[in-house]
């Protein structure tokens, strides 16, 4: 690139070349400064734009960072890295659409770009686009055979697709690239338990921890393993190393506490949950283990502050929005978009659906339908907010969270004949919600609670000496529930031919995105 110079003479390559070196060695406020300097001087220098965007998102400052990397790519539609700097961007602001059409744009410049490829492989595996995650990897894979972290991911969008024993072949094909690999290991060990092979992935987790003893996930699924089969002592071993070396891991703290509450020593879980509660306010997993473990010790007022159904479970019957002639056509064109939505897989792995089929994370620009439904949710999310502030719970846990700016995420649901949702929560939301598209005729006039949605049960896994406190709330088409993440909800199987369809969301706080509400 030619010598700009700016009109006081100062050097702008210069310049450029000394911020980047502060911005290598860590002084970032100084190298900020310069390269605001070069910008001066010469507004349209993309390579001070892009590195400028990058170090904005290294200090957080997210809505400065895609400021300046979209001034970059306006200037230079074409100009890959900073294309690749913006997805970066917009994936830690949580704007995924936007993040996802920038590495499109890349492979549509560079269709073999591995650093796209690669990008947008974990994208949509976050997302839920399970077999585009899976076509991405393999792709990648194609070009750079050795790339052990792909391998990785690829095994890992296999059994979120439910397709375990594939999983189980790319960890195999990976380990015989690189013997005794820790973090291969450690995968394998993870596939292994997803298919209920607890033994054999116990012994997988012994040689990764060998290896690397410091890998807190993998003390994390070992605990877990141990603890399946009935090996309380080894889990609790495992469990409290991981609590050691991950100190922020709020499942280890979860797990521990919930282990410690198991076998009676009630006052050390609860102790462990208020010591990483006090770190590390209204954390969804430790939340709820902590109000089980209040209950067992015989505190139910705190449990109940914590788990108030009656006050934090907010329902609304919809408006019909405008453009419909009424709720029924809404639903009905809904249903049809969700029906036949591309990402739509049965019986996903890791998930709470069990006899239908769940999809991938929906956007508002894909049907005009979606996009009113959008709409509805984000008006209804504000009206919810407002409502807590009201009803005076500013300092309670629900909005430990609370953001000025968040986004949503949206998923669709299809159940069918003895389809459920198993007790779960969403413990990377601040809130979360369903609304109801289309219920099965029987499933309105039942009367034994089938299909219903219920909160206050827990998995198998969460182990209490108290009968937990159930809340149910009774679908209905064009109804929506609102409720905190941390809550335990499931539904309750239906016998019906037809299929019970519902769109699931989360509220997620944007820290430092300029996406808004």
């Amino acid at each position: 690139m030619a010598s700009q110079t700016d009109a006081s003479g100062s050097n702008a390559e210069a310049d450029l070349r000394e911020a980047m070196s502060l911005h290598e060695h860590g002084r970032l406020d100084a190298a900020d400064a310069l390269y605001a300097k070069v910008i001066a001087a010469t507004p349209g220098h993309v390579q001070a734009l892009r590195l400028r965007g990058s170090l904005s998102r290294q200090r957080g400052e997210l809505v400065a960072s895609i400021t300046c990397l979209q001034q970059a790519v306006e200037i230079a539609p074409d100009d890959t890295a900073a294309l690749n700097e913006l997805a970066l961007s917009h994936m830690a602001a949580g704007n995924l659409h936007a993040a996802e059409a920038a590495l499109r744009d890349i492979l549509d410049i560079e269709p073999d770009s591995l650093r796209a490829l690669a990008n947008l492989g974990a994208l949509r595996q976050r997302c839920g686009h399970l077999t585009d995650s899976i076509r991405l990897h393999q792709r990648y894979l194609e070009l750079a055979p050795g790339d052990l972290e792909v391998r990785s991911n690829l095994a890992n969008a296999l059994m979120d697709a439910g397709r375990a024993e594939a999983a189980l072949t790319v960890c195999d094909a990976a380990l015989l690239m690189a013997p005794g690999h820790p973090l291969l290991l450690a995968n394998k060990g993870a596939v292994l338990s997803g298919l209920e092979r607890y033994a054999a992935a116990i012994e997988v987790f012994d040689m990764a921890l060998a290896a690397n003893p410091n890998d807190d996930l993998a003390w994390l699924n070992l605990g877990y393993a141990q603890r399946v089969l009935g090996r309380t002592d080894a889990a609790l071993d495992a469990l409290t190393r991981a609590a050691r070396l991950g100190p922020d891991n709020a499942r280890a703290a979860a797990d521990l506490a919930n282990v410690l509450a198991g076998i009676g020593e009630i006052g050390r879980a609860v102790e462990i949950c208020e010591h990483f509660l006090a770190a590390h306010p209204g954390e969804r997993m430790v939340l709820a283990i902590y109000a089980c473990a209040l209950r067992d010790a015989g505190r139910d007022d705190d449990a109940a502050r914590i788990l108030d159904y009656q006050a934090l479970v907010h329902t609304i019957d919809i408006e019909v929005p405008d453009g419909y002639a009424d709720l029924a056509q809404f639903n009905e064109t809904l249903g049809r978009f969700v029906r036949g939505h591309s990402s739509l897989l049965r019986n996903p792995g890791r998930k709470a659906t069990t006899g239908g089929a769940q999809t991938g994370e929906l956007d508002p620009a894909e049907d005009r339908v979606f996009a009113a439904l959008d709409g509805v949710l984000r008006d209804s999310v504000r009206q919810v907010i407002s409502g807590l502030l009201a009803e005076g719970f500013g300092g309670h846990e629900v909005m430990a969270y609370a953001s000025d700016t968040w986004s949503l995420r949206t998923w669709g649901t299809v159940l069918d004949r003895g389809g459920f949702q198993s007790p779960h929560q969403h413990p990377l939301a601040w809130l979360s919600g369903v609304y109801y598209v289309r219920l099965p005729e029987a499933m309105k006039s039942a009367t034994d609670g089938a299909g219903r949605l219920e909160f206050g049960r827990y998995p198998e896994r969460i182990q209490t000496r108290t009968e937990p406190v159930i809340f149910p709330v009774t679908p209905r088409e064009g109804r929506l529930v609102i409720f905190p993440s941390w809550f335990y909800h499931s539904t309750r199987p239906f016998d019906a031919d037809e299929s019970r369809i519902s769109i699931a969301f989360d509220v997620m706080p944007n820290a430092g995105s300029q996406a808004s509400a």
